[in-house]
């Protein structure tokens, strides 16, 4: 069990209790200073104006300055102290969840959100200095106003209740006619974002395809949903927020009509019945932002329970063998009796694939297109969710890697090799935010690059877009071969390598290759049409989602004599060479 995670929520909360016990306290001080306003005008109507004072009218104004700027102080101080224990809850969970998140755990399926708590870590900061937090503090104290206004008077204090329970009605009203319009407002903003996106990332497609037509109509039309979803939203909003402002405005009137009475009839003075009317904007002020910020009061209870939830998933999972001290310079890749199934269709990819690859060995699996490669390496690296079977490192579950661990025993040459938007060091050094320039050009030699970038005039802080676009084909399959050498993984998984890698450079390739197998890595290649490389200890077939062996017989030689060969064209332009 991971100790570090045990109530770490809950830890958190009391570790940083002192600050909230503190802005709680400062909140009390800061609504009780609240009542200067109300004091001041009585004293001003019942005892300056009768005695016609003006030493004492100077003094009760220097008292009112000096207790106003200390409001201001300390409200000041309270929404800075809940900004610092949000932003101190946040460091303590969120690094000790990003140090055990398993491979597959820092993104959902879709890739778009983060998950182990992260995103729910965030939002509960979020919160914890933001106006929800401040209108929950402000709301508590509200009984001590309404306290105030009984105390001048009961009748007062009865009018008061009754605006309170008349913008309590309208809130709830708001709540229930607009929910599902702030739905449709939301959800027509992200069509217009994934939209945004789809056009930014596919524009060469766009342009070659001759798409624009037919995803300008749908812009417009995206546009035209999220503007008229606004404008709905909008006008039920503001129709409330009028309605609440008209409420108060009645209450306030209604407590200076009935103050008013009171005063002709000789039961309150004229100084209460202006601190009365006053105090009805502190009454029920407070109870209208709270119902304001009461659905994102509810979501932060929301991401408290996901939050809770995610470290109990992570507390239930087994016990795992912790790791050799110094760690390990050799891994041993186990799989058995692995099923994966398409999440659309149900239907079974792999279906039972074992394979057991030892360290300073070289395994090809060989299998035509749609057979399964690409899942099964992308199920080695926990981007799939198993059917059954089991994936061992060193005897480790693969879900009990960190991603750090991960990280670095791992290296992956995709067949599309997607990036990351940055500089070429930084997609080298897998986003490293000081990256080893050393380290990156090592990397970079592996694959033959080096040369190609540094005749560039940027060199390795050229900008690439997530496709690499700006780079030929085979430079991005070198690219993605430099990224995963740059650790010198311990396994290095190719799918279906590149044809142009395997011909414009493949002694520097099978150096790379031989030099990781002699530190004691392992790698799996994945490709269409067998391999004859001597360094080859076994070779299988996938077909129908199963594995069998592959006679050697059957391997054909597809480098050496190609080496020679001159590279091909890119259409419409020059020759790219590709040997660094």
């Amino acid at each position: 069990m991971d100790r570090t995670l045990v109530g770490s929520a809950s830890q958190a909360l009391r570790r940083g209790g002192g600050l909230l016990l503190l802005a709680f306290g400062l909140s009390f001080a800061v609504n009780l200073l609240r009542l200067t306003g109300p004091i001041f005008m009585i004293l001003i109507y019942d005892r300056v104006l009768p005695a016609r004072s003006e030493e004492t009218l100077v003094a009760l104004f220097g008292m009112v300055t000096v207790f106003l700027a200390a409001q201001a102080v300390i409200d000041y101080a309270r929404r800075r102290i809940l900004a610092r224990f949000g932003a101190q809850f946040q460091e303590r969970l969120e690094v000790s969840l990003l140090d055990r998140a398993a491979p597959g755990d820092l993104l959902d399926d879709r890739g778009t959100k983060l998950v182990s708590g992260l995103d729910e870590v965030d939002g509960l900061r979020a919160f914890f200095h933001s106006a929800s937090l401040i209108a929950v503090l402000d709301f508590i104290w509200t009984p001590m106003f309404l306290f105030v206004v009984f105390v001048l008077d009961a009748r007062l204090g009865w009018v008061c209740v009754g605006g309170m329970a008349l913008v309590l009605v309208l809130m709830q009203l708001r709540m229930g006619l607009i929910g599902s319009r702030a739905d449709d407002s939301d959800a027509a903003g992200r069509a217009v974002s994934d939209l945004r996106t789809q056009l930014a990332v596919s524009r060469r497609t766009i342009r070659a395809q001759a798409m624009a037509a037919g995803l300008k109509a749908r812009w417009l039309r995206a546009r035209q949903t999220k503007r008229d979803a606004a404008i709905a939203l909008k006008d039920w909003t503001v129709w409330f927020d009028m309605l609440c402002g008209a409420v108060t405005l009645f209450t306030r009137y209604g407590v200076l009509a009935v103050g008013a009475w009171l005063t002709l009839e000789g039961q309150m003075t004229i100084g209460a019945m202006v601190a009365a009317t006053f105090l009805v904007t502190r009454v029920i002020g407070p109870v209208e932002s709270f119902l304001t910020e009461l659905p994102r009061i509810r979501e932060a209870r929301a991401n408290w329970g996901r939050l809770k939830k995610a470290i109990d998933d992570r507390l239930a999972e087994p016990a795992e063998t912790p790791a050799e001290e110094g760690g390990n310079p050799r891994a041993r890749l186990s799989l058995a009796n692995l099923a994966v199934r398409n999440p659309r269709s149900g239907e079974l990819i792999l279906k039972s694939v074992s394979l057991d690859i030892a360290p300073g060995r070289m395994v090809q699996i060989v299998g035509g297109s749609g057979k399964g490669k690409t899942v099964l390496a992308e199920t080695i690296l926990g981007l799939w969710r198993r059917a059954g079977g089991t994936i061992l490192v060193n005897g480790r579950p693969l879900s009990r890697l960190t991603e750090d661990e991960s990280d670095r025993l791992f290296g992956y040459v995709p067949e599309q090799p997607e990036f990351v938007a940055g500089t070429l060091a930084e997609n080298i050094a897998h986003m490293d935010p000081a990256p080893d320039l050393v380290r990156v050009a090592a990397a970079a030699r592996r694959a033959c690059l080096h040369a190609i970038v540094t005749a560039l005039p940027e060199g390795y802080q050229t900008r690439i877009d997530a496709a690499a676009s700006s780079l030929s084909r085979g430079q991005r399959a070198q690219m993605a071969l430099a990224r995963a050498v740059y650790h010198m993984p311990r396994l290095l998984i190719l799918d279906d390598p590149d044809p142009m890698l395997l011909e414009q450079i493949p002694r520097t390739l099978e150096k790379t290759l031989g030099q990781l197998m002699q530190s004691g890595g392992s790698i799996l290649i994945l490709t269409r049409k067998p391999l004859a490389w001597k360094q080859i200890s076994a070779s299988h077939q996938l077909d129908q989602g199963r594995l069998r062996p592959l006679p050697s017989a059957t391997r054909i030689a597809v480098v050496g004599d190609a080496a020679d060969k001159p590279a091909k064209a890119k259409p419409g332009g020059s020759v790219t060479k590709l040997v660094g």
